[in-house]
Protein backbone atom coordinates (compact mmCIF):
# COMPACT_ATOMS: atom_id res chain seq x y z
CA UNK A 1 0.00 0.00 0.00
CA UNK A 2 1.08 3.36 -0.51
CA UNK A 3 0.80 6.17 2.42
CA UNK A 4 0.87 9.92 2.47
CA UNK A 5 0.43 12.92 4.43
CA UNK A 6 -2.55 15.44 3.42
CA UNK A 7 -0.19 18.62 3.36
CA UNK A 8 -2.59 20.96 2.38
CA UNK A 9 -6.27 20.57 1.19
CA UNK A 10 -9.42 22.87 -0.39
CA UNK A 11 -12.59 21.25 0.47
CA UNK A 12 -15.44 23.55 -1.24
CA UNK A 13 -19.21 21.66 -1.63
CA UNK A 14 -20.74 24.35 -2.44
CA UNK A 15 -18.03 26.62 -2.14
CA UNK A 16 -18.18 30.27 -0.79
CA UNK A 17 -20.38 32.72 -2.23
CA UNK A 18 -17.68 34.91 -2.86
CA UNK A 19 -15.42 32.18 -4.79
CA UNK A 20 -14.98 34.03 -7.81
CA UNK A 21 -13.80 37.56 -5.86
CA UNK A 22 -11.16 35.25 -4.13
CA UNK A 23 -10.04 33.76 -7.22
CA UNK A 24 -9.63 37.24 -9.04
CA UNK A 25 -7.65 37.71 -5.39
CA UNK A 26 -5.18 35.01 -6.03
CA UNK A 27 -4.88 35.61 -9.79
CA UNK A 28 -4.64 39.62 -9.82
CA UNK A 29 -7.09 39.75 -12.23
CA UNK A 30 -10.40 38.25 -12.65
CA UNK A 31 -9.79 35.17 -15.46
CA UNK A 32 -11.49 35.87 -18.97
CA UNK A 33 -13.12 33.15 -21.15
CA UNK A 34 -12.38 29.88 -19.59
CA UNK A 35 -15.89 29.01 -18.33
CA UNK A 36 -17.17 28.58 -14.94
CA UNK A 37 -16.19 25.08 -13.94
CA UNK A 38 -12.22 25.85 -14.95
CA UNK A 39 -12.60 28.77 -12.72
CA UNK A 40 -14.14 26.96 -9.84
CA UNK A 41 -11.32 24.19 -10.65
CA UNK A 42 -8.88 27.07 -10.73
CA UNK A 43 -9.87 27.89 -7.34
CA UNK A 44 -9.70 25.11 -5.33
CA UNK A 45 -5.92 23.75 -6.60
CA UNK A 46 -4.28 27.42 -5.72
CA UNK A 47 -6.45 27.13 -2.11
CA UNK A 48 -4.79 23.95 -1.71
CA UNK A 49 -1.92 25.08 -2.83
CA UNK A 50 -1.69 27.79 -0.55
CA UNK A 51 -3.04 25.66 2.44
CA UNK A 52 0.24 23.70 1.22
CA UNK A 53 2.44 26.57 1.20
CA UNK A 54 3.50 25.69 -1.83
CA UNK A 55 3.53 27.58 -5.60
CA UNK A 56 4.50 25.36 -7.65
CA UNK A 57 5.03 21.72 -7.41
CA UNK A 58 8.31 19.49 -7.88
CA UNK A 59 8.73 18.57 -11.47
CA UNK A 60 7.75 14.66 -10.23
CA UNK A 61 4.25 15.14 -8.56
CA UNK A 62 1.35 14.11 -10.33
CA UNK A 63 -1.72 15.80 -10.90
CA UNK A 64 -4.85 14.30 -11.21
CA UNK A 65 -8.34 16.03 -11.57
CA UNK A 66 -11.57 14.12 -12.14
CA UNK A 67 -15.17 14.83 -12.14
CA UNK A 68 -18.80 13.57 -12.75
CA UNK A 69 -20.13 15.72 -14.88
CA UNK A 70 -17.12 17.86 -16.43
CA UNK A 71 -17.79 21.34 -17.78
CA UNK A 72 -21.74 20.41 -17.96
CA UNK A 73 -22.85 24.26 -18.67
CA UNK A 74 -20.25 24.55 -21.80
CA UNK A 75 -21.17 21.61 -22.96
CA UNK A 76 -24.81 22.09 -22.98
CA UNK A 77 -24.35 25.06 -24.47
CA UNK A 78 -21.98 23.76 -27.30
CA UNK A 79 -25.27 21.38 -28.09
CA UNK A 80 -27.56 23.81 -28.31
CA UNK A 81 -25.34 26.21 -30.48
CA UNK A 82 -24.49 22.82 -32.82
CA UNK A 83 -28.62 22.93 -33.66
CA UNK A 84 -28.23 25.80 -36.21
CA UNK A 85 -24.25 25.24 -37.13
CA UNK A 86 -21.13 24.32 -35.37
CA UNK A 87 -20.51 25.49 -31.82
CA UNK A 88 -18.71 28.55 -31.46
CA UNK A 89 -14.91 28.29 -30.68
CA UNK A 90 -14.61 30.00 -27.22
CA UNK A 91 -17.94 27.72 -26.16
CA UNK A 92 -15.85 24.72 -27.70
CA UNK A 93 -12.64 25.56 -25.98
CA UNK A 94 -14.76 25.73 -22.49
CA UNK A 95 -16.31 21.89 -23.13
CA UNK A 96 -11.97 20.74 -22.73
CA UNK A 97 -11.59 19.69 -18.97
CA UNK A 98 -7.65 19.97 -19.86
CA UNK A 99 -8.01 23.54 -20.19
CA UNK A 100 -8.03 23.41 -16.20
CA UNK A 101 -5.00 21.68 -15.85
CA UNK A 102 -3.10 23.79 -19.14
CA UNK A 103 -4.24 26.99 -16.46
CA UNK A 104 -2.99 25.58 -13.36
CA UNK A 105 0.51 24.47 -14.77
CA UNK A 106 0.93 28.02 -16.73
CA UNK A 107 -0.33 29.85 -13.23
CA UNK A 108 2.95 27.58 -11.01
CA UNK A 109 5.07 27.27 -14.20
CA UNK A 110 5.06 23.63 -13.41
CA UNK A 111 5.78 20.95 -16.49
CA UNK A 112 4.80 16.93 -15.25
CA UNK A 113 2.41 14.53 -15.53
CA UNK A 114 -1.11 15.70 -15.75
CA UNK A 115 -4.50 14.01 -16.51
CA UNK A 116 -8.32 14.53 -16.60
CA UNK A 117 -10.54 11.33 -15.48
CA UNK A 118 -14.69 11.06 -15.79
CA UNK A 119 -16.40 8.88 -14.01
CA UNK A 120 -17.71 8.46 -10.38
CA UNK A 121 -15.01 5.98 -9.05
CA UNK A 122 -13.29 7.98 -6.75
CA UNK A 123 -11.41 4.36 -5.07
CA UNK A 124 -10.46 3.53 -8.68
CA UNK A 125 -8.95 7.45 -9.30
CA UNK A 126 -7.06 7.44 -5.78
CA UNK A 127 -5.30 3.78 -7.12
CA UNK A 128 -4.63 5.29 -10.32
CA UNK A 129 -3.32 7.90 -8.52
CA UNK A 130 -0.71 6.21 -5.82
CA UNK A 131 0.11 3.85 -8.51
CA UNK A 132 1.67 6.76 -10.45
CA UNK A 133 3.10 8.66 -7.64
CA UNK A 134 7.15 10.10 -7.62
CA UNK A 135 8.53 11.59 -4.89
CA UNK A 136 7.04 14.58 -5.09
CA UNK A 137 3.65 12.83 -4.12
CA UNK A 138 0.24 14.02 -5.45
CA UNK A 139 -2.50 17.14 -6.60
CA UNK A 140 -5.69 15.92 -6.67
CA UNK A 141 -8.85 17.44 -7.52
CA UNK A 142 -12.79 16.71 -8.18
CA UNK A 143 -14.84 19.36 -9.71
CA UNK A 144 -18.27 19.48 -10.45
CA UNK A 145 -20.19 22.70 -10.88
CA UNK A 146 -24.01 20.98 -10.97
CA UNK A 147 -26.14 21.08 -7.34
CA UNK A 148 -24.59 24.40 -6.35
CA UNK A 149 -20.94 23.56 -6.88
CA UNK A 150 -17.91 21.72 -5.54
CA UNK A 151 -14.11 21.89 -5.66
CA UNK A 152 -11.92 19.20 -3.42
CA UNK A 153 -8.65 19.52 -3.72
CA UNK A 154 -5.67 17.53 -1.64
CA UNK A 155 -1.89 17.92 -1.90
CA UNK A 156 -0.30 14.54 -0.51
CA UNK A 157 3.06 13.83 -0.16
CA UNK A 158 4.62 10.36 0.52
CA UNK A 159 5.43 9.46 3.95
CA UNK A 160 6.62 6.39 5.48
CA UNK A 161 3.96 5.88 8.83
CA UNK A 162 5.23 4.48 12.12
CA UNK A 163 2.46 3.87 14.90
CA UNK A 164 -0.38 5.33 13.10
CA UNK A 165 -4.19 3.95 13.47
CA UNK A 166 -5.42 3.63 10.18
CA UNK A 167 -8.65 2.57 9.80
CA UNK A 168 -10.92 1.33 6.87
CA UNK A 169 -12.86 4.10 5.44
CA UNK A 170 -15.15 4.97 2.19
CA UNK A 171 -12.96 7.05 -0.48
CA UNK A 172 -15.44 10.20 0.06
CA UNK A 173 -14.01 10.15 3.60
CA UNK A 174 -10.71 11.51 2.19
CA UNK A 175 -12.15 14.90 1.89
CA UNK A 176 -12.80 15.05 5.92
CA UNK A 177 -10.85 18.00 7.49
CA UNK A 178 -9.73 15.73 10.28
CA UNK A 179 -7.78 13.08 8.03
CA UNK A 180 -4.61 13.90 7.88
CA UNK A 181 -2.71 9.69 6.51
CA UNK A 182 -4.74 8.02 3.53
CA UNK A 183 -2.96 4.46 3.06
CA UNK A 184 -4.65 3.22 -0.26
CA UNK A 185 -4.64 -0.09 -1.97
CA UNK A 186 -6.18 -0.91 -5.11
CA UNK A 187 -9.16 -1.94 -3.47
CA UNK A 188 -9.09 -0.33 -0.28
CA UNK A 189 -8.25 2.66 1.63
CA UNK A 190 -7.16 3.24 5.36
CA UNK A 191 -7.18 6.75 7.16
CA UNK A 192 -5.89 8.29 10.04
CA UNK A 193 -6.73 11.48 11.53
CA UNK A 194 -4.26 14.13 13.18
CA UNK A 195 -2.08 14.24 15.98
CA UNK A 196 -0.12 11.25 14.80
CA UNK A 197 3.46 10.85 13.80
CA UNK A 198 4.73 10.38 10.40
CA UNK A 199 8.38 10.57 8.73
CA UNK A 200 8.94 12.02 5.49
CA UNK A 201 6.39 14.90 3.81
CA UNK A 202 5.88 18.13 4.74
CA UNK A 203 7.30 17.86 8.16
CA UNK A 204 5.43 16.03 11.56
CA UNK A 205 2.83 15.77 13.63
CA UNK A 206 2.36 15.12 16.85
Amino acid sequence: MNTFLVSGRCIAAPPPTDWREQLAVMLGEKPRRIGDWAELGLYGALRCMADAGETTLPHDTVVILASEHGPHAATIAALEQMHDDLPMPLTFLQTQPSQLLALLAARMQWQGNASFLAGTELQSMLFLAATQAGSGGLLLGWVDEMDGGLTHWLRLRPCEAKGIDFKPAFAVEIFSPQVSYLNIAPKSLHIARSNQHCIGGRGMER
